[in-house]
This record gives C-alpha cells, structure tokens and sequence, in this order.
C-alpha cells in the first residue's frame, strides 16, 4: 500500500490555508469537503465521497472537542486509507470488506495520484472588459469629497478622510487664528 510522503501533506496544507484556516497544520471539515470535491469526486463521483468524509472520516480524525483536524503524516496517511475503505465498501457492496483487501490498496493508490495531481481549483475573477472598471477603481481620478478619503498612492486615508475632525487648539472653539494673536 501506498503511505502518505511530504508531497501528499503538502497538498492537504493547501487545501488548509484555500478553506480559511488559521495555519497550515489544521483541516477544518470545509477544507476536507474542498479536498474531496476537487481531487476523489472525478473519480469517485458515483460513490458519493463528499458524504463519506463528512461522515465518517473526518470526524473519526479530528481532535474530540474540536473542529479541526492535526495534518500530519500519520492523519493524511489515515485519512486516505479511511475514505479508500469507505469507497471499497460501497463499491464491492460489502460492508465486511477487510481493511488490508486488495481492492482497498487499489483505491488507496489512486485516490494519492489524485491528490498528487490534482490541486486546490480556485477562479481568477478576471477585469471586465466593458464599462469603466479601471476607472472606478484608480483612486487618483476621483472627485470631489470622494478625492479627499484617498492618499497619492491610493491607499485609503481612514476616518481622517471621511469626517472634518475640528481643531478645538484656539483660545474659544470658534477660534481660527491660532497663534496670531498680538502680531500683525
């Protein structure tokens, strides 16, 4: 059978970070689910995958109490061989199906080539091509109040920029002059 090496982990930490994790050691259920729809669903479609993961793997992996699960070796390695038992069994129709069956090491080894191959399928939202895009979003062509919330380099200027923050610093509140007073 096939184990879980570094570039089988390194592709469950991309999952992770793609899912909204905090960091790259923990899979949350969201991240699993992403794994699964992206690498053992053109396979496995028919064998419904998603719903063996999200009910019988991933919770039999994650730590008791929370909702996140260690990424490491021994868990991708657990993990693979899990859902690959879960599929032979549905496959072969017996749900007394050893572990250790060949058919299980046959599924085990191309749901790793799946993951091997496969990767996190993220959409690049592309610039439309049409209307003033560019435009609307180049902060140096703004006008008007809107100019003012916007530094030269584009940036946002924060409260600073959209409200008029009074100088009380003068000798009554009205008091423009500040420091004009007895010259000429």
């Amino acid at each position: 059978m096939a184990s879980a090496g570094d570039d089988l982990v390194a592709k469950f930490q991309e999952f992770c970070t793609l899912a909204g994790s905090k960091d790259k050691t923990t899979m949350t259920s969201k991240a699993s689910g992403k794994l699964v729809a992206d690498c053992f669903d053109k396979g496995y479609k028919k064998y419904d995958v998603k719903s063996i993961c999200d009910a019988s793997v991933f919770p039999a992996l994650k730590e008791k109490g929370k909702p996140h699960m260690v990424v490491n070796k021994g868990n991708v390695d657990k993990y693979i061989s899990k859902t690959a038992h879960e599929i032979a069994k549905r496959k072969t129709k017996n749900t007394k199906i050893a572990a250790d069956d060949p058919e299980v090491a046959t599924i085990k080894d191309d749901l790793c080539s799946c993951i091997s191959g496969g990767g996190p399928n993220v959409k690049v939202v592309k610039q439309s091509a049409t209307g003033n895009v560019g435009g609307l979003t180049d902060a140096s062509q703004y006008t008007g109040a809107h100019k003012e919330r916007f530094g030269a380099d584009g940036k946002g200027k924060g409260i600073e920029g959209r409200a008029d923050i009074a100088d009380n610093s003068g000798y009554v509140g009205n008091y423009k002059g500040e420091g004009s007073y007895g010259k000429k």
